[in-house]
């Protein structure tokens, strides 16, 4: 049950509070925007971003670009790793005989 919680609490971290580049897209800039961020689903201080990453994951045409910025650069990938790995460690923890011994 620890596990589950911990790695519970580290994909929201991961999802809503982790330190990221905001990277929504921004009309003539192809990187997107570069400021700070909270959180692989959420954008910058800006209003319009803040939903605009989420919405990318709704809108099926969009989710290709959502998934591509997911590795843009060293901080989104480590999040991006650290929730990927704890969403694969609780799994495990929660479904027995996953792991093969």
């Amino acid at each position: 049950m620890v596990i589950i919680t911990l790695s519970a609490a580290v994909l929201l971290w991961s999802f809503f509070q982790a330190p990221v580049t905001c990277a929504a897209p921004v009309r003539g800039r192809d990187d997107g925007c570069r400021n700070n961020a909270t959180g692989i689903l959420m954008g910058c201080h800006i209003h319009q971003h803040r939903w605009q990453k989420l919405k990318m994951l709704i809108l099926r045409r969009r989710v290709r670009e959502f998934c591509s910025g997911l590795f843009s650069d060293g901080k989104a990938a480590l999040v991006t790793l650290a929730a990927v790995g704890s969403f694969l460690s609780g799994l495990v923890a929660l479904i027995p005989g996953v792991v093969v011994h």
